[in-house]
């Protein structure tokens, strides 16, 4: 477990069996279900710049993706979704975000975003994937994975 870094707020969280409290028609993804701690993996998520604020600046041009580590926290999700990158923890941001897999986007809220503060607004966090106009949104900005993270 230790590998995955989970932050103790969150660790606690898990051990008791909650589950995030929110109105799930608020939620694009609609009602989440969280992984269980012991189903937790560390895994990779593939993340590139093309599109983002930070493209330009990008050392890597044309195809391929950063391999960013990261645990993925969501088991399910009630709307038509695939669970994985809805919710994220990132070792080595010690940041919480989100991952857009069709697009290999990678979303961090930043360090001062704690898991109380994800639980006191669960749908805001987990609408940040999405930019449909009037979605309530957390803040969050494109990861810069270079050099931090091997380009593949």
């Amino acid at each position: 477990m230790e590998s995955l870094q989970l932050p103790e707020e969150l660790v606690a969280f898990l051990n008791s069996e909650r589950q995030l409290e929110y109105e799930p028609d608020t939620c694009e993804a609609g009602a989440v279900t969280l992984l269980p701690r012991t189903a937790m993996k560390l895994r990779m998520f593939g993340a590139h710049c093309g599109g983002t604020p930070h493209e330009a600046d990008d050392p890597h041009d044309g195809p391929g993706v950063y391999l960013v580590p990261g645990v993925d926290l969501v088991a399910s999700c009630t709307n038509n979704y695939e669970p994985e990158g809805l919710l994220v923890w990132l070792p080595g941001e010690q940041s919480f975000g989100v991952w857009d897999p069709d697009h290999d986007y990678l979303l961090v809220f930043g360090s001062e975003v704690s898991w109380s503060k994800i639980v006191s607004s669960p749908a805001r966090h987990i609408n940040t994937q999405w930019a449909f106009e009037g979605l309530d949104r957390a803040p969050a900005e494109f990861l810069v994975p270079w050099p931090k993270y091997p380009h593949e």
